[in-house]
């Protein structure tokens, strides 16, 4: 009896192992780590940034809308420089996480708010507490439901959707997080 009670252990300790270690190998394929100790800034995303948005390489569409300020706002808004973008939701809890993340990053970007675009989907009285805390530092637009002309023309599929988007319309990059805009391309 005891011989079995040993094998049976024997057996459980290996699975368990086997287990882990599979635990451990699926783990690191979502993990985002640091590229090299000596440049910290960049990283390395072993898999690729979920689809949220038009991907690197595809081109903005053509659309008319306006910003919570009145003013005209079209494709013509990415002529410029490069445009940071991002696309939140009401009652969106992954949105309400990122916001402020994406806030703080827009009051550096290069070009101000001149050069950031933040689309707000759902009812205003919801997103009044978003667009105080985007406007002083991005182009704000408010669409009251999915598939406005802008997010439209972005392609927003998911939220939240952020991208960079180049000079002439080409989104460079998009994820839902501000790590899949800085992507190391080895990495992806």
């Amino acid at each position: 009896m005891s011989i079995f009670a040993v094998s049976f252990a024997g057996l459980v300790g290996v699975l368990n192992l086997l287990l882990t270690a599979g635990v451990i190998r699926r783990l690191r394929a979502y993990d985002i780590l640091p590229a090299a100790r000596s440049d910290p800034g960049r990283w390395r995303v072993v898999h690729k940034p979920p689809r949220t948005m038009r991907a690197a390489g595809e081109r903005v569409g053509a659309f008319h809308g306006h910003t919570v300020r009145g003013e005209p706002i079209g494709e013509e808004f990415f002529a410029r420089s490069t445009t940071l973008v991002g696309a939140f939701t009401a009652g969106c809890q992954a949105c309400e996480e990122r916001l402020p993340e994406f806030a703080e990053f827009a009051a550096a970007f290069p070009g101000g708010g001149t050069q950031v675009l933040a689309l707000l989907v759902g009812d205003a009285r919801d997103l009044a507490d978003k667009v105080r805390q985007l406007e002083p530092v991005a182009t704000v637009v408010v669409e009251p439901d999915r598939g406005g002309p802008v997010g439209e023309a972005l392609g927003v599929r998911a939220y939240p959707a952020l991208a960079l988007v180049d000079p002439g319309g080409v989104v460079s990059a998009s994820g839902a997080g501000m790590e899949h805009l800085f992507l190391d391309p080895a990495g992806v």
